[in-house]
């Protein structure tokens, strides 16, 4: 998987990104999209943070509470992004979300 976990909240998307762009990404057993689902999944924009959001498997005991808010990079290509798993070293799965970044092969 193409994810690296950031210490922290991102505000902003890095160079290369796809600000704001509809994007996609793989679903993941263990990971991002819906549970039990295959294939795209088009994710939610988070306001204009550059940062995107969709369901994802929520190990242990899940909360409805913004506990832990963090982000990913994702690589993408043409808008659809690869999927990641959720590691012990995301922490938590609640309200993880990702920032895409375009994969420039």
């Amino acid at each position: 998987m193409a994810a690296a976990p950031l210490g922290g909240w991102a505000a902003e998307p890095p160079p290369g990104g796809l600000a704001n762009a509809p994007v996609t990404i793989e679903r993941q057993v263990f990971g991002s999209g819906t549970p039990g689902a295959s294939g795209q999944e088009e994710a939610a924009q988070v306001g204009d943070t550059g940062a995107y959001h969709v369901p994802q498997y929520l190990p242990g005991y899940p909360t409805a509470a913004t506990i832990w808010p963090r982000a990913v990079y994702v690589r993408c290509k043409s808008q659809r992004c690869d999927g990641y798993l959720i590691t012990p070293e995301m922490g938590p799965g609640e309200y993880l979300f990702f920032i895409p970044t375009e994969d420039p092969k």
